[in-house]
């Protein structure tokens, strides 16, 4: 994503969504291809003091936050069924909100620099909680390795509140250079996990069904690949065609939605605006990116769009906005969001989209909403910025 003169001063403040400039970074080469998995062995876990005697890692019912609540630039919410909000801090530290104040859950090692101290979309950056999180206390979280050659899907298993031994299921390309991470999670109603990753500065790979880059990618809750996903066995890829994806939302029924960051110079783009929103993301489908960019222009050279490519629902068009992470509001949500896909954006706040034709409408939102949203078990609308989560 973008990334504003003024926040460049801010050591680790801008998240691993953002557009980079094209003046503050370098076109990256190919990345390599994933590897096979590893397994590293923290501490165990601490064992709680408010747990169900037949269930010792679970709690009783937990109330969410009742208001705002402190957090270090947290890129991702997730809740578990107990009513306990976690959510990732970028720097590489999953916090839990429960028993009515937050507590450490883990720490992995991660970076948000480059190797020469410079502008990174590298972080810790996605958040998932398995959907028989009841029954595993399974959390998956989505990390940038300190080595900057790979980004990883790793998951603890929660012991009231605290993260036991971790295992990397998945290990991806990180790119060559700072930017187009993308990072999110998110569990289906079909039981597979749903994650993003950016093309990494390398355009072309967008449009490759063989590389994981640019695209949305889904996993067997053990990290394996389902056998039914669109492009073969083995092969990750669900749908295709981003550019820097760095919001993901399923609903209850299936609906997919993607957020990815527009434009900034690259692949002949213009240098700013171009942010889109996918709503209706389906399996096997290509998303335009880099033929076209925006509501289908063009990129210097090409002649179309691709065969059959879907439009954006939604495009900032010549406006700058750098969307983030989404959700849809079901219709107990708050008024205004209820019924909703809602998404943050670093520049503006949330928008709350309503589909149209041709296009899609956004209204705006709470200022705040600037890296991620999610609603609680309570129906409230739970949205991060850079110091607090707040709830609405």
């Amino acid at each position: 994503m973008r990334h504003p003169t003024v926040l460049i001063l801010s050591v680790g403040l801008l998240l691993g969504a953002c557009n980079g400039s094209s003046s503050n970074r370098t076109e990256g080469g190919a990345a390599p291809p994933p590897s096979s998995t590893t397994t590293r062995i923290p501490a165990p876990p601490a064992t709680g003091t408010t747990l169900h005697a037949a269930e010792p890692c679970a709690l009783g019912p937990q109330a969410p936050p009742a208001g705002t609540i402190d957090a270090g630039f947290a890129t991702a919410l997730a809740f578990a069924p107990d009513g306990r909000l976690f959510f990732a801090e970028r720097a590489g530290t999953v916090r839990v909100f429960q028993d009515g104040a937050t507590k450490e859950f883990a720490k992995v090692a991660t970076v948000t620099s480059e190797a020469g101290g410079g502008y990174s979309e590298r972080g810790l950056l996605g958040l998932a909680l398995s959907p028989t999180f009841a029954a595993d206390h399974f959390l998956y979280a989505f990390v940038s390795n300190p080595d900057r050659a790979h980004q990883e899907i790793v998951r603890w298993t929660d012991c009231a509140g605290t993260g036991g031994a971790f295992s990397t299921l998945v290990r991806l390309p990180s790119g060559a250079d700072c930017c187009h991470k993308g990072g999110r999670l998110a569990f289906g109603p079909d039981g597979k996990l749903y994650a993003t990753l950016g093309e990494e500065h390398t355009a072309s790979a967008a449009q490759d069904t063989n590389d994981p880059r640019g695209k949305v990618l889904r996993y067997n809750a053990d990290g394996t690949v389902p056998a039914d996903n669109p492009f073969g066995a083995g092969n990750p890829v669900w749908a295709y065609g981003f550019r820097n994806p760095f919001g993901l939302a399923i609903s209850p029924a299936g609906q997919v939605a993607v957020t990815s960051n527009g434009p900034t110079g690259d692949a002949g783009s213009p240098p700013t605006g171009f942010d889109v929103v996918f709503d209706k993301v389906a399996p096997g489908a290509g998303h335009q990116w880099a033929h076209c960019y925006g509501y289908s222009h063009p990129l210097p050279g090409e002649t179309g769009c691709g065969a059959g490519q879907v439009e954006p629902a939604w495009s900032s068009e010549t406006t700058t906005v750098v969307p983030t992470g989404a959700a849809f509001v079901d219709a107990a949500g708050p008024a205004g969001l209820a019924g909703h896909l809602v998404f943050c954006t670093f520049n503006s706040g949330m928008r709350i989209l309503t589909p149209a034709t041709p296009h899609a409408t956004v209204a705006a939102g709470p200022a705040e909403c600037k890296l991620d949203v999610v609603e609680g078990p309570d129906h409230a609308v739970y949205y991060s910025d850079s110091a607090h989560i707040y709830r609405r």
